[in-house]
């Protein structure tokens, strides 16, 4: 188990994994909200800590019905690693719906259009 002030998760609940990062189902500890948690790992602290708090501070301006919300950046008590609670999406990565058979030759034109108009909103 792991934490920050205010949220819990398994560090074994691995919702997706990067090169910089570990994505993890957590719960709020007051309401019980389910949300995810992004963890950097080292790799992530070889950029500059100016890159990655601007980075932060854009994300919490990000306010799209197409992009995952960021609602805090918390640390780790422990080890004062830096965390990004966000919206928890229950549909799975990006990736895995694109590995998905059923998507093996990926979207149909007018799917992409579609998806590229919302997002482009």
């Amino acid at each position: 188990m792991q934490s920050t002030l205010n949220y819990l998760w398994k560090t074994d609940d691995v919702l997706g994994q990067g090169a910089t990062a570990s994505v993890y189902k957590a719960r709020n500890k007051k309401s019980g909200e389910l949300v995810a948690v992004k963890v950097f790992n080292n790799a992530s602290y070889m950029r500059p800590q100016e890159v990655q708090i601007r980075e932060f501070e854009v994300l919490r301006k990000l306010n799209h019905q197409n992009i995952v919300k960021l609602f805090a950046v918390e640390e780790i008590e422990s080890c004062k690693q830096k965390v990004l609670v966000m919206e928890y999406c229950s549909g799975g990565s990006l990736l895995s719906l694109l590995e998905d058979p059923e998507n093996a030759f990926g979207l149909s034109e007018s799917e992409f259009l579609i998806v590229l108009h919302c997002v482009g909103k």
